[in-house]
């Protein structure tokens, strides 16, 4: 890792303090457009920028303080998708003793989505940023393979091919992953 990488991080508390100035209005504003309140947005962030300050200090992300902003917002980006796709319809609120057991076995399950959606985020994080924005275009965004290979100057075939490349590698990192978790 070259100097001017490590050197944007050598005081801890003025790097983290950057980060979030840097960051905390966009996730807002990509959590309000995409169906949030500006409390999710900030709930959010909170967890996000954690994830990726454990994963700077551990060594799990290496890079200049424009990459740490990149990596955060898509951790934030990821996360979103990912409670957004979890989230269900607001009914009334009922007071019922079965409801509240049912809230407690919510709250484990969600528990285990976090874990189970942190190694997605860094297995996402680990491979190439072309695997990356061609996953994230196909499955989250739910780009044609056609307008993925023409924004690409390639072949649908050769788009497919490597999305399918991607998905082995993502696949093989997060087992591996989930195995040293466990």
């Amino acid at each position: 890792m070259g100097s001017s990488e490590e050197y944007w991080f050598q005081s801890p508390e003025k790097a983290l303090s950057q980060a979030y100035s840097m960051n905390i209005e966009w996730c807002k504003s990509y959590v309000v457009k995409n169906s949030g309140t500006i409390e999710d947005a900030e709930d959010l962030f909170q967890s996000c920028i954690h994830v990726a300050w454990v994963n700077l200090k551990t060594g799990k992300f290496v890079g200049s303080q424009e990459k740490f902003n990149a990596y955060l917002r898509q951790i934030c980006k990821y996360k979103w998708i990912n409670i957004l796709k979890t989230r269900k319809p607001t009914s009334s609120i009922n007071e019922d003793r079965n409801d509240y057991n049912e809230g407690n076995q919510q709250d484990e399950n969600w528990e285990e989505n976090e874990i189970q959606t942190n190694l997605l985020i860094e297995s996402l994080m680990q491979l190439g940023e072309g695997c990356r924005e061609i996953l994230s275009r196909f499955y989250f965004k739910k780009s044609s393979l056609k307008s993925i290979a023409s924004s690409r100057n390639t072949t649908e075939k050769s788009i497919k091919t490597i999305k399918f490349r991607c998905m082995n590698k993502l696949r093989k990192t997060y087992l591996e992953l989930q195995r040293k978790h466990e």
